[in-house]
């Protein structure tokens, strides 16, 4: 088996040795772009990127600290963790949260994921 492996090795460097002169002159005439030739193709990417990735992201960020910067007592909101609950009180980073059996828990204002106009079960007709 290393025999073998020993054969290809040399059998590959035998080849790029004698493949080395014929590309050395092909290299000689092609004329060098310098060094800012092969940067020119990430100006495109990194827009592409911009304009897909990096904006929405922005401004998604930008609405939800419109949202937090507009809660007030009374609103009926969801936690990031999914649970439902009515804002008490707010203080500068923090929003007191009661809950439908009454207990009342702190949360910063960040673990609020959306405010809501009614809660899901309010919708469902009861029979």
């Amino acid at each position: 088996m290393n025999s073998a492996l020993l054969k290809f090795l040399s059998f590959a460097q035998e080849a790029t040795e004698a493949a080395a002169p014929a590309t050395q002159g092909a290299n000689a005439a092609r004329p060098s772009a310098g060094g800012f030739g092969s940067l020119w193709i990430f100006i495109p990417i990194f827009g592409l990127m911009y304009f897909l990735m990096i904006r929405p992201q922005q401004k998604k960020q930008k609405q939800m600290q419109e949202m937090l910067s507009k809660v007030k007592a009374g609103d009926k909101v969801m936690l990031n963790s999914g649970a439902l609950g009515t804002i008490v009180s707010v203080a500068e980073k923090t929003v007191r949260v009661s809950f439908c059996d009454g207990h009342q828990i702190d949360f910063v204002r960040a673990a609020i994921a959306e405010i809501l106009t009614e809660f899901p079960s309010d919708k469902v007709e009861k029979k």
